[in-house]
């Protein structure tokens, strides 16, 4: 069946994919699984490919040359537009380091290795991931290596084995799927960016186009598609496992529907996938993608404390004219051109070039700080204000060393050492202002809070590793004191009765030893890049001092808002509360005494830290000359 008897399906499903990704990146807790748009996204582009490829190579018409003009026909031009108005914009509304990275990434999406770039160069302290304005590159990448990749795999299949081509295809999406789904347990952020880990959806949609669809199955095989799909939508989150087997739902039911469109059936789907709204948003699709992110993270930059819907709709309109701009003027009159001019590869290879220099410019003249006032640069150097010891001491992502070879910090020999700061990545900047007052042992990992008993997402050997730190401190005799700290806001959406009960069990534990425990509270995270905010405040002619967020801790609604409250009526249990230290009344400022609170979006710089500490150490100091017992103690 020809692709033009329903390419208005095509255009339908397209309308699906590009409006949950817009309504999840503009409204995520409105559609939690919006993101797998992109996976649809994925499956028509394997389709599509898959079936031009079959009909080219089948009739002899094939020409590689030919094939490439029209995926640079087809990508560039909108992408290459995109990527320059955003690296402008950049230049007026983006910080030196932001613009920075910006320019990098320009260079990356212009080469289409945004997904290598962010698997590379994503770390635990980069700012939020959602004001990265090129950040939604990284699939257009995946798709374009695909394009690099297939038709030579095709080639050599259709030559060797040319009657086993949907076997071999079957056969290597089941391999590709269970490496998706090792990678989504053990490689974290590559599993997710990377194409050996995304490339069995785009085969989805191969698959879909070489076999055939048996007369009359066509409407049944779509609405089961369309119902995986909507289902996805519901029960799929950011908290899934993904991609690995859970993207099978939604991928395997795109490439029913496209299946099922193939036959030719005319049931009730397609008719809902051909009505004039659909067509419309499929029709802009590929522009309403490129433009919607950018838009959205510039809003999120330059009103970094939850924008109101009001301005959110508002963006969204203007990604939809935006990207309706974008193909009615760059995409119609490029996919006119004829395809065999060489002109347009010269013309895509020359855009590459350009747009790679100009970023590769900004790059090197380290995002022009010259554009910002010395004291707007002092408050964005706030983001290099942690902790002296945290390239060392701080152990990053599934990183771990052993007990005895943790940091001793303020003393040289660690058997003088009476205290240990042991937590997640909070711990590494309490850590180094308490050492300034007090010698103490470091024992911080991101991702990792002291728990055990339980599995922490992502850190694969987080739960063995706290197994031995807990044995360590109770056999370690000269360890008195143990502080305990952690972003508990990070684990919110983690099963918390787990947690809850690992951390009581830890505290148990180490009283059980005759250690004294100290629980520090949650720090209050703004959730923006403070630095930056601070710094774009002071450009922008308004008073840094009197930003403030809002802080009133983890939502109730999770059992493990902060710790057991029974924890508190144990002996020699002291519970330290550092947001009135921070914040009044729920209010929280950016800036005190001069300086920067928050290194970033989630972690007090060392200034914040030295202002906890100043209200922490006279409490350890009483606690570590004399035994107590008391009832939760508070810093008011």
């Amino acid at each position: 069946m020809s692709l033009k008897k329903f390419r208005n399906d095509i255009q339908g499903l397209r309308a699906i994919a590009v409006l949950t990704v817009v309504i999840f990146h503009a409204w995520p807790n409105f559609l939690p699984g919006g993101f797998i748009g992109v996976d649809i996204f994925f499956v028509i582009s394997g389709f599509l490919i898959g079936d031009i490829l079959w009909r080219e190579i089948s009739a002899n018409t094939f020409s590689l040359l030919n094939f490439y003009r029209k995926r640079v026909r087809r990508i560039f031009p909108a992408l290459f537009v995109m990527l320059a108005i955003t690296l402008f914009a950049g230049f007026f509304l983006l910080s030196p380091a932001a613009l920075k990275e910006l320019a990098r990434t320009t260079v990356s999406a212009t080469l289409f290795l945004s997904n290598v770039d962010f698997t590379m160069f994503s770390g635990y302290f980069d700012s939020v991931a959602e004001t990265r304005p090129l950040l939604h590159t990284w699939s257009l990448s995946v798709e374009e290596q695909f394009y690099l990749f297939f038709p030579f795999v095709l080639l050599a299949v259709l030559r060797l084995a040319p009657t086993q081509i949907v076997s071999i295809i079957g056969i290597c999406i089941l391999l590709l799927v269970g490496l998706s789904e090792w990678a989504v347990h053990h490689l974290n952020i590559a599993g997710y960016f990377l194409f050996p880990y995304r490339a069995f959806e785009l085969l989805l949609g191969a698959f879909a186009a070489y076999v055939a669809a048996p007369k009359g199955s066509g409407s049944v095989a779509a609405g089961i598609g369309l119902t995986a799909i909507a289902l996805s939508l519901v029960f799929l989150s950011p908290e899934t496992p993904f991609p690995g087997i859970y993207a099978l739902l939604p991928t395997v039911g795109a490439a029913l529907v496209l299946w099922g469109g193939r036959s030719g059936c005319q049931g009730l789907t397609y008719r809902f996938l051909s009505v004039r709204p659909m067509l419309f948003f499929g029709a802009i699709s590929y522009s309403l993608y490129l433009w919607h992110w950018p838009l959205l993270a510039y809003l999120r930059i330059l009103v970094p404390d939850h924008p109101s819907h009001v301005l959110i709709s508002g963006v969204v309109v203007m990604s939809v004219l935006f990207g309706w701009l974008s193909w009615k003027l760059v995409e119609k009159p490029f996919a006119a051109a004829p395809v065999s001019r060489a002109p347009i590869l010269v013309s895509g290879i020359s855009g590459l070039v350009v747009l790679s220099l100009v970023g590769s410019f900004v790059w090197f003249r380290g995002g022009f700080p010259t554009r910002f006032h010395p004291e707007a640069l002092a408050y964005f150097a706030s983001a290099e204000d942690v902790s002296p010891w945290r390239d060392t001491c701080h152990q990053e992502n599934s990183t771990r060393v052993p007990y005895r070879e943790t940091c001793v910090l303020g003393a040289q020999d660690a058997s003088s050492v009476e205290l240990a700061v042991w937590g997640d990545s909070h711990g590494t900047e309490l850590a180094a202002a308490l050492s300034e007052r007090l010698p103490l042992r470091q024992i911080t990992a991101s991702a990792c809070p002291p728990v055990i008993g339980t599995e922490i997402a992502g850190r694969s050997n987080c739960r063995s590793a706290n197994d031995e730190v807990l044995d360590a401190l109770r056999s370690d005799p000269s360890i008195s004191l143990v502080v305990l700290a952690m972003n508990r806001d990070a684990y919110a959406t983690q099963d918390q009765e787990p947690l809850q009960h690992g951390f009581k069990a830890v505290v148990v534990s180490l009283l059980e030893q005759g250690k004294k425990v100290v629980i520090l509270q949650q720090l209050p995270n703004p959730n923006f890049d403070a630095p930056v905010v601070a710094g774009m405040a002071h450009h922008l002619g308004q008073d840094p001092t009197s930003r403030v967020f809002s802080w009133d801790g983890i939502t109730q609604d999770h059992a493990w808002s902060g710790f057991d409250p029974g924890m508190a009526e144990l002996p020699n249990v002291l519970v330290f509360d550092p947001v009135p230290v921070l914040c009044d009344d729920g209010k929280c400022a950016l800036i005190a005494r001069g300086k920067v609170q928050y290194f970033n979006h989630t972690h007090v710089s060392m200034a914040g830290a030295e202002q906890v500490v100043s209200a922490l150490y006279p409490l350890l100091e009483k606690e570590m000359a004399a035994n107590f017992d008391s009832a939760a103690l508070r810093s008011e």
